[in-house]
Parts: C-alpha cells; structure tokens; sequence
C-alpha cells in the first residue's frame, strides 16, 4: 500500500509509545476514543476559559449600571413632567400644559372623587362637668292642727300646684262638737253677764243712802267684771276652735310642683312636714370643679345640662360658692330653664359654654389615618381635559382637633382654597390621577373606567 494517502502531518510517538502498539495485523476492538486525562490538556484551554469569564462577568456588570441608569433618568422626567405642567407662571392653556399622550393620561385615573375647600365654623368653647340637679328653692308644709286624722290626700308626687290650693284634708266630726261647745259656752257667758249687770245696776244705787256697805258694793262691781271676763273667754275658745275647723286642710302656700309627699292617709297631724314643693317649679344644677378653673366660669355663663334619652336643658350661672367643698372642689350654682324630663336629685354632666371660637373644619370621611397619623389628599394640578377635570393627589399631613359631629377640626390649618378628597382618599397613593365629579355624580368613590 503507497503511503499518499496518509496525513503529511502526521506526529512521530516516542520509541517507547511504537513499542506498545499492537502489531498491524491484529485487530483492535472498537471502543470508544480515550479520553485526554486532565493533566495532559493544553494549558492554553484553561487561559481562554478564564479570560471569557473575566469578559462576561464585566458585560453583565455594564449593562446593569446602564439599566439603572436609564431607569432613574426616565423615573424623575416622569415625576418632573406634571409639576412642569402646573406651573402657574406658564403662559399656555390648560388644554396644551400637557405636551405628552393626553388620552393615556385620562387614562391613569384611578379613581371619580368629589373635591371639597376646608371650611371655617364658629365652635363654642366649653369646660365640661359633673353634677347634681336640686331644687332652687323649697317649702315644707305641715298642719295647722294636731292630733287629728287625715281624712283625704288630693295631690301627687310630681303635681304641679298654685298658692291656696288645697292639698289634704282632715276628720274634723270631733272639731265641729268642739264648736257646737264653745258656741254655748259663749252664750252661757254672756247671759252671766247680763245679770251681773243687771244686780249691780240695782243694787249700787243704794250706796248712796247708806243702805248697803261699801264692801258688798265692791263684790257686784267684782261679779260684773267676772262675767265680763267669762264672756271674752268663751268667744275666744269659740274663735279657735272655728279656726281649727278651717285649718283642717292643708294648702299650698307658694305655687310649683310637689316634690315630696309624706302624708298618708289616717296620718295623725304632728309637726312633721306632710308635703315638700318646689317654688315655682325652679331647679339648679350644682356643680363640682377645679379651682384652677373657676376663672373660666362667671356669673351668668350659660350651661347646657345632659338629660335621659339625648335630651338637654339650657341653663344659666346663678352664684359661685366662695369656698371649696371638702372635695377640695368649688360649687357652681346653675338656674335652668323649665323641663319635664328634669328631675331633683339627678346626677347629670354638663357644659360650661365659655364662648365661641372660629376654627377650620372638614368632614370626618375627608381624613386617613395610617401608622398613627392623620393625612388630607389633596388634589393638585386640576385641569380640564377632553371634557373631563383630572388632579394629581398630594397626601398631607394634619393635626386633628375637636370632633364635631360629622366634622372635625383642624387645629393646624391648610390653604383656605386647596381641593381635597370628600370621601375614599384611603384608596388613594401620593401621585394618584383622578378623575373629579359633581356631588350629584356619584353616592360613593368608584373606579374609573376609560
């Protein structure tokens, strides 16, 4: 066989390697080519890998700071371009402040809001307390009469009542023979009378002539007056016992409302009290406070008092006590004003109103409370596009004040003029687009659709 065919190239093995080699004429099983163990690979395939991997590595690295790079610059002319827009010394339209995609940011509201101004109230000023409700001023009413029975009551507990009106009645059978006796003690009197006069008229005379002693003159002068006597005597029991016969029913002596009955009915008269009233219905309200604070309260404060079932009664500073209590408390003395639902003896709260403040309010829903502190969303940079008013939203932070029923005061105040959101604003992000409505627009915050 010619030896052209083989490679020019061929490599010469070492002496010892042709050594080894099976003779030509054998043949070889087919296995697999060997493998060149590691330590005889070419050096200069481990450089190469190494500078690849050098190579990648810093790619990889420059085109991670170019991404970052192009993300923050395309961020902050997103961020720069509406406040670009709201500048209010740009002399374009509203309509063309927007150079950029004017439908793909109508697009961006997220939600319709109602947009309302803070507004600024008149707030009373007041100093709250507790206390008790009395009566101003009282009348105790006993009987006139005693050791007689009561035969009818005729008022009640909570009655009200007018001066004279009669309120109890007594068993007055046994008054009235008391009278009947003192009538005929009267009459026995003076029919006594008549002949002590009638003796002395006949016999003075004879004085005269010395035809009776002077001493027996004397004893019918003496009988005259004794009957005389006997005679007043017996009107004035008769007087009395009339006069226990008309005291026999208890009246009112001043005109109110019966705030204590004790009478009862076969109630033997002492001189316990059988009724208490209230003069002219009039109750206070007494109340206990800081002496720190009495400089706030004068005389002629106006009061408004706590009553059951949400109700209250107004009121008006009567007197201040001079001294404190041995609460170490000062009483305020209260008149109020005329109430069914007021009652002695209540234990109600009032107020103090000490006056009235002007302070700037929105309504409880415009404020959202998130980790502790309470924010505003304000609507900045409102304009009018194809027919509809877009804003940007701006949280702002706010220092809540008094609740006011369905407001509450702000006692760090924003610009009188900012637009901020009704209700929702907790659905809300700084940079948020939305979309604004008329308050007939909508019941509720809801999601815009394009």
């Amino acid at each position: 066989m010619s030896n052209a065919n083989l490679p020019e190239d061929k490599p010469t093995l070492p002496e010892e390697e042709v050594a080894q080699l099976p003779p030509k004429n054998v043949e070889l099983p087919n296995t697999e080519p060997l493998e060149v163990p590691p330590y005889r690979q070419p050096a200069q395939a481990k450089k190469n890998f190494s500078n690849n991997w050098f190579w990648l590595a810093a790619a990889m690295v420059a085109m991670l700071a170019i991404g970052i790079f192009f993300g923050k610059y395309l961020g902050k002319n997103d961020d720069n371009a509406p406040k670009a827009t709201a500048t209010p010394n740009q002399s374009a339209p509203a309509s063309e402040a927007l150079t950029t995609n004017t439908e793909a940011t109508a697009d961006e509201a997220v939600l319709s809001v109602e947009a309302i101004s803070p507004s600024l109230d008149s707030v009373g000023s007041t100093l709250s307390a507790d206390g008790t409700i009395e009566p101003k001023e009282i009348a105790n009413v006993s009987a006139k009469v005693s050791g007689v029975a009561i035969e009818r009551i005729l008022v009640e507990e909570g009655q009200s009542v007018k001066a004279g009106q009669v309120l109890a009645i007594f068993d007055t059978d046994a008054m009235k023979q008391q009278v009947l006796q003192a009538e005929a003690d009267v009459s026995e009197a003076e029919a006594t009378l008549a002949n002590a006069k009638t003796d002395a008229a006949r016999v003075l005379p004879l004085l005269e002539i010395d035809a009776i002693s002077r001493q027996e003159a004397d004893r019918y002068r003496t009988q005259q007056v004794q009957a005389e006597a006997m005679l007043q005597s017996a009107r004035a029991r008769l007087n009395a016992q009339r006069l226990a016969v008309n005291n026999a029913q208890v009246v009112a002596p001043v005109s109110g409302v019966i705030s204590e009955k004790i009478a009862e009915v076969g109630m033997v008269a002492g001189g316990d009290p059988l009724f208490t009233i209230i003069k002219d219905g009039k109750l206070e309200w007494h109340a206990d406070i800081d002496p720190k604070q009495v400089g706030e309260v004068k005389v002629g404060t106006a009061v408004k008092v706590s009553l059951p079932n949400n109700q209250s009664v107004m009121g008006e500073v009567r007197k201040i006590a001079p001294t404190a209590d041995n609460n170490r408390k000062i009483t305020i003395f209260a008149t109020l004003a005329q109430s069914n639902s007021a009652r002695a003896g209540m234990y109600q709260k009032g107020e103090f109103l000490l006056g009235n403040d002007q302070l700037q309010t929105v309504p409880n829903s415009a404020i959202v409370s998130n980790d502790g502190y309470d924010y505003v969303m304000l609507i900045t940079d409102i304009k009018e596009i194809d027919g509809k008013k877009l804003g940007k939203i701006v949280q702002e932070k706010v220092t809540v004040g008094e609740h006011l029923g369905d407001k509450v005061s702000l006692t760090t105040p924003i610009d009188a003029k900012s637009q901020l959101v009704k209700q929702g604003g907790s659905f809300l992000n700084d940079g948020d687009i939305v979309r604004l409505v008329a308050p007939d627009d909508q019941t509720a915050p809801k999601k815009v659709t394009s």
